[in-house]
C-alpha cells in the first residue's frame, strides 16, 4: 500500500533449473533433524521477519503476534535480487497482534538512489505495504500450527503482494516452517516453496537460523533480551544475516550481509486481558505492598465524622478535586463519595480505584457499600458502588468474582444529595484554569517525494470551567519545525503548521433526559472561521451501545475547498466486548463529499487502535490510527493553575484504495476527512469511549493496584 503510485520496471532473472531439487533435499533434511528432536512444545517470543510478519530471518512463520502487542522493527535489509544499484536501503515495520491469532503489520522498504534537482526524488522503491496474517484453529492439541497469510493489501504499487500458507513446528530448541507463497506483485520477491530452520542455543537467548524462501537463502543469528521489567515486560532481538544464491539484474551473484532490530511491547497485562474473559485470578500476594495500618485506626478517628473528615482530607490529597463525602442511611449504610478527576487521565478506573479502596478501608463501622459518584465538568456523569466487605477482602488478595457480583453501575445519576448527611456542604476547590500542551504533528511516509516531511507544532489548549458543564476553550499554536518539503510554495505546503490562535470556543456539556448527553461549543475555530461544533450520544436500553450525531458548520474560510463549511455525521457503535467496538454510519466529509465509514476500535491498556474505511463520492480511504498517552500515569497535583500534557496523543497513517479506473494513489490531505472536533464527548466525558458496567469490571485488578500504588496517607491520620 503505497502513498504515492509508482511504477517499476525491472526484470528479474530466473533461479537455476535445479531449485525443485534443492528445494526438496533442504527440506528432507529438515525433517531428518526434526525426528531427532524431542517432543514437540509451544513457540514463544516471535520474531519479526523482514517482509513485515511474525517469522524468521525473511520468511513468516505459523506464529503470529500475542493479543496486545506492538512490534517495531528496524534494518538495512533489501531483496538481494534486486541488485546492489540502490544507496539507501531502508526496512522498516509496525506490527500489532490485532486480536487472538490476527496480527497486522504496515511496511515501509526504502530502496532509492536520489536524484538531483528531480521532482521525484526516489529513483527506486519507496513503498508502503500493509500485511495480514491468521493463524488458523486446527482440531490438535499439540502438533504444527498453520496460519494464512497476505501481504501488500491494496495501495497503488503492489511491488510485495503475496499469498501465502506455512505451517510451524517447535520440537524442543528446534524450530521448523514450511509454507508456499504465490506472488503477484510487480517485484516477484517472495514466490514458490519456502521454509526454514531455527535452533535456540541453551538459555544464551541466541538462535542460530537458516531459510529458503524461493528466490534466494539465507542464514543468520538472532538474540532475544530476557523481558525488561522497566518496560512492561517488554523484549529486544537483534538480528544478523547473510543472504546468497540470488542473481541480480545485471546477471551477477547478489550476496549480502544485513541487520535488524525490533522491539516488542506488550500493552497490556495478561491479568487485564483475561478479565475480559471473565477469567479472574488474584495476583500475587508479594506483588503489592501491605495496606497501610493509619487508613484504619479507630482510636485515632473513633466517630463517624472524623473518619469521614479523615478519608475526606484523603483523597484531596490524592489529587480528587470535587470532593465531598457523607453517609445516606437509608439504604443500608452506604458511604457516599462525589469527586471530579483530572489529575489520573489516563483512565478513570485509577480514580475509582483510589476512591473505592480508601473508602472501603476507611468507613464508619456498619457501613455496607462504598457509592462513588463521578463529575466532569461538574457535570454528574454516572455512579458506581461496591460492597465495603467485598473490596477490602479484594484489597488483600481475594477474589475478584466476589466485587464483581456486588458491582452496581448507573449512567446519568440523579441528584438524591438532600438523602445524604454530609460531611462538608461544600465540595472542595477544583482548579480554576487547566493547561495542556500536546504536540501536534502532521506528516507524510513514503512518497516518492521523500521518506518522511512533517511539520511539527506545540498546540497549547487552555480550559476554564465557568458553569456546570461549561468550560471557555481556548488553543494557540506554536510551530516548532518542518522538513524541507513543507515549506511555502514546496509540494506539502498544505500540510504546515501555522502559529497563533486557533481556536477560541465557549463549550456547553448537558443532559436531554435520562439517555442523551450532547456537547455543543460556539466560536472561532481554524484560525479565521467562526462557527458551531457539536455531538451527541443516544446510549441504547438495556446495552452499551449508542447512537452518535456529529455536525461541525462554519462561515466559507477564504481560499477553503469547496464543501468545507459543514460537516455532519450519523454513526452506531455496538460493543463487541468491554474493550472492543465496532461503528458505522454515514458522513458529509469535512471536504464536502458523501459516503458511508466503517471503524474498528480496540483498546489495549491506555493504548487505543483504530482501523477504518471511509468512503466519500469516488475516493475510498482505509487508515490505522492509534492513541496513546504522553504523561504519567499520575499527572500533576491540581491547583488554581493545573498542567498537563495529553493523555490521548492520536496518529495514523491512511491511503487511498485504488482500482483499475483510477490506478492512481496521489497525496491528498484534506479529502475524505472525519469531522474534527475540537473536543469530543469521548475524550471529556467518556473515558475514551471505555465506560461501562462491563468496563469496569475488566480493570478490578487496575483499581486495586492504583490504590495501592497512589493512595496518599499523609492527611489521613
Amino acid at each position: 500500500m503505497a502513498i504515492l503510485s509508482l511504477k517499476i520496471s525491472m526484470t528479474i532473472e530466473k533461479k537455476m533449473a535445479n531449485r525443485k531439487n534443492q528445494m526438496q533435499k533442504w527440506f528432507g533434511w529438515s525433517l531428518v533433524l526434526s525426528a531427532l528432536c524431542v517432543k514437540p512444545v509451544l513457540a514463544q517470543n516471535p520474531g519479526v521477519s523482514t517482509l513485515g510478519v511474525t517469522g524468521g530471518l525473511v520468511i513468516p512463520s505459523a506464529e503470529v503476534l500475542p493479543l496486545g502487542t506492538l512490534a517495531f522493527s528496524y534494518g538495512n535489509y533489501q531483496e538481494p535480487q534486486l541488485g546492489t544499484a540502490f544507496s539507501t536501503q531502508q526496512n522498516l515495520s509496525f506490527g500489532l497482534g490485532l486480536l487472538q491469532n490476527v496480527e497486522l503489520f504496515g511496511r515501509f522498504a526504502n530502496y532509492n538512489t536520489p536524484v538531483p534537482g528531480s521532482i521525484i526524488l526516489a529513483n527506486g522503491i519507496r513503498d508502503l505495504s500493509a500485511n495480514l496474517k491468521v493463524r488458523l484453529p486446527t482440531p490438535w492439541t499439540t502438533g504444527p500450527r498453520i496460519a494464512i497469510g497476505v501481504n501488500d493489501i491494496a495501495g497503488g504499487a503492489i511491488n510485495f503482494k503475496a499469498a501465502y500458507v506455512v505451517a510451524s513446528e517447535q520440537f524442543g530448541p528446534l524450530g521448523a516452517s514450511l509454507g508456499y507463497a504465490k506472488g503477484s506483485a510487480n517485484l516477484p520477491t517472495f514466490d514458490g516453496a519456502f521454509g526454514g530452520l531455527s535452533l535456540r542455543m541453551g538459555d544464551t537467548g541466541l538462535s542460530a537460523l537458516a531459510e529458503h524462501d524461493g528466490q534466494q537463502k539465507h542464514a543468520g543469528l538472532r538474540w532475544v533480551s530476557p523481558q525488561l521489567t522497566w518496560l512492561s515486560q517488554a523484549q529486544i532481538a537483534a538480528t544478523v544475516q547473510r543472504s546468497f544464491g540470488a542473481v541480480a539484474p545485471s546477471g551477477l551473484e547478489a550476496n549480502a550481509s544485513r541487520f535488524a532490530i525490533t522491539l516488542q511491547v506488550p500493552l497490556q497485562t495478561p491479568q487485564e486481558g483475561s478479565l475480559d474473559k471473565r477469567d479472574f485470578k488474584p495476583a500475587p500476594a508479594d506483588a503489592l505492598p501491605d495496606i497501610d495500618a493509619k487508613l484504619d485506626p479507630l482510636a485515632m478517628h473513633p466517630t463517624p465524622d472524623d473518619r469521614l473528615d479523615a478519608l475526606r482530607k484523603a483523597l484531596v490529597a490524592a489529587g480528587l478535586e470535587g470532593v465531598r463525602v457523607g453517609l445516606r442511611s437509608n439504604m443500608g449504610s452506604v458511604l457516599v463519595v462525589e469527586y471530579e478527576n483530572h489529575r489520573y487521565a489516563h483512565n478513570e478506573a485509577d480514580a475509582l480505584g483510589l476512591v473505592f479502596g480508601l473508602g472501603a478501608e476507611m468507613a464508619p463501622p456498619g457501613t455496607k457499600r462504598v457509592l462513588a459518584v463521578t463529575f466532569k465538568q461538574g457535570l454528574r456523569l454516572y455512579e458506581t458502588s461496591a460492597g465495603v466487605a467485598e473490596y477490602r477482602t479484594f484489597l488483600r488478595d481475594g477474589p475478584a468474582s466476589h466485587v464483581r457480583d456486588s458491582l452496581v453501575w448507573d449512567r446519568q445519576p440523579s441528584d438524591r444529595s438532600e438523602q445524604t448527611r454530609w460531611i462538608d456542604s461544600a465540595p472542595s476547590a477544583t482548579s480554576r484554569v487547566r493547561i495542556e500542551v500536546k504536540p501536534d504533528l502532521n506528516y507524510t511516509l513514503g512518497t516518492e517525494v521523500g521518506a518522511f516531511d512533517y511539520a511539527l507544532a506545540a498546540n497549547i489548549k487552555l480550559m476554564a470551567p465557568l458553569w456546570k458543564g461549561a468550560q471557555l476553550y481556548t488553543g494557540f499554536m506554536v510551530p516548532v519545525d518542518h522538513s524541507d518539503n513543507m515549506e511555502d510554495g514546496a509540494v506539502f505546503s498544505v500540510l504546515r503548521q501555522r502559529g497563533g490562535l486557533k481556536t477560541v470556543a465557549l463549550q456547553q456539556s448537558f443532559w436531554l433526559g435520562e439517555r442523551v448527553l450532547s456537547q455543543v461549543a460556539a466560536g472561532r475555530f481554524h484560525y479565521n472561521t467562526t462557527g458551531v461544533q457539536a455531538e451527541t450520544a443516544l446510549f441504547m436500553p438495556n446495552s452499551d451501545d449508542l447512537l452518535r450525531l456529529r455536525g461541525a458548520g462554519y462561515n466559507q474560510n477564504p481560499g477553503a475547498l469547496a464543501g468545507q463549511d459543514l460537516a455532519l455525521a450519523a454513526s452506531y457503535r455496538h460493543m463487541l466486548t468491554p474493550s472492543m467496538s465496532l461503528e458505522a454510519g454515514v458522513q458529509r466529509f469535512s471536504d464536502g463529499s458523501r459516503g458511508p465509514s466503517i471503524e474498528w476500535n480496540r483498546w489495549f491498556g491506555d493504548v487505543g487502535v483504530q482501523i477504518y474505511f471511509r468512503k466519500g463520492d469516488d475516493a475510498k480511504f482505509a487508515g490505522l490510527q492509534m492513541s496513546f498517552p504522553l504523561t504519567p500515569r499520575k499527572g500533576m497535583a491540581p491547583g488554581p493553575v493545573f498542567f498537563t500534557g495529553t493523555s490521548q496523543q492520536v496518529q495514523g497513517i491512511r491511503t487511498r484504495l485504488t482500482t483499475a479506473g483510477q490506478p492512481a494513489n496521489l497525496v491528498q490531505p484534506g479529502a475524505v476527512r472525519d469531522i474534527q472536533l475540537e473536543t469530543s464527548l469521548d475524550a471529556t466525558q467518556l473515558n475514551a469511549g471505555r465506560l461501562s458496567r462491563d468496563y469496569l469490571v475488566s480493570q478490578l485488578y487496575r483499581m486495586r493496584e492504583a490504590f495501592f500504588i497512589f493512595r496518599n496517607t499523609s492527611q489521613a491520620k
